[in-house]
């Protein structure tokens, strides 16, 4: 018995809770055994300085303030780089 209950939203995409008003990036997304889709959402703003707690809410009612996550281009990072050569060196 497979019954499976696609996710509708993205890792990294950004959502609003349109209950809340809280607004965030998709952090993590759990499914459970009654087919609820469940998000947690990290903030991008801080509160009093301080990062704010990933909260968790329902699919029904987050809403996609960007239909695409945020990719970062791919850059050159300048490795690996080619292996050198073991060299055995004597003692004379």
């Amino acid at each position: 018995m497979s019954d499976t209950h696609d996710f509708k939203f993205e890792l990294g995409q950004r959502l609003v809770d349109t209950i809340s008003g809280f607004e965030g990036i998709v952090q993590t997304r759990s499914q459970w055994l009654n087919n609820c889709n469940t998000y947690a959402i990290i903030a991008t703003k801080l509160q009093d300085g301080k990062p704010i707690d990933a909260q968790w809410f329902d699919e029904p009612q987050l809403k996609a303030i960007k239909e695409k996550p945020e990719v970062r281009p791919v850059r050159n990072t300048g490795g690996p780089a080619t292996r050198v050569p073991c060299t055995a060196r004597q003692e004379q």
